[in-house]
């Protein structure tokens, strides 16, 4: 590693971590998407985005659907088919849907050109399905 820079990256965020630990935010946005056109899957989407100060002009930042369905009667089976076609709707390349989740690639170079780029790729993504009860009407 010793030559490409590796090491010297390595100690220097090392060193970055804890501060950017303590200056890191995390946002949340509801989304409902009840009243979206054709009632889209899922029901709504919980925008989560961190940002994470690491590198001085540009911090990284993470943007992740945290994703919500009620399916009072059809029950699990059904908001497993609604996250299929949610995840249909993110991948099938038509543009219908943006990207749903957004993540940072940093590229250390020599030349530090302040170069950009918005890079498309499918990833595995691992799902954790969890069932909750509906809350009662009222419950905060």
């Amino acid at each position: 590693m010793k030559g490409r820079g590796e090491d010297a990256m390595a100690a220097w965020l090392h060193n970055r971590l804890q501060a950017a630990m303590q200056e890191a935010t995390v946002e949340l946005r509801l989304h409902p998407q009840r009243s979206a056109q054709a009632n889209k899957s899922p029901d709504f989407i919980v925008e989560m985005q961190v940002r994470v100060p690491l590198f001085d002009r540009q911090p990284l930042v993470v943007q992740v659907p945290l994703l919500v369905e009620v399916e009072a009667i059809a029950g699990v089976e059904g908001a497993l088919q609604d996250l299929e076609r949610y995840v249909e709707r993110s991948t099938d390349g038509s543009g219908r849907q943006a990207p749903a989740i957004v993540l940072p690639f940093v590229a250390a170079t020599l030349a530090d050109t302040g170069f950009r780029a918005e890079v498309v790729r499918t990833l595995p993504v691992r799902f954790e399905v969890v069932e909750i009860a509906l809350p009662e009407r009222g419950e905060g």
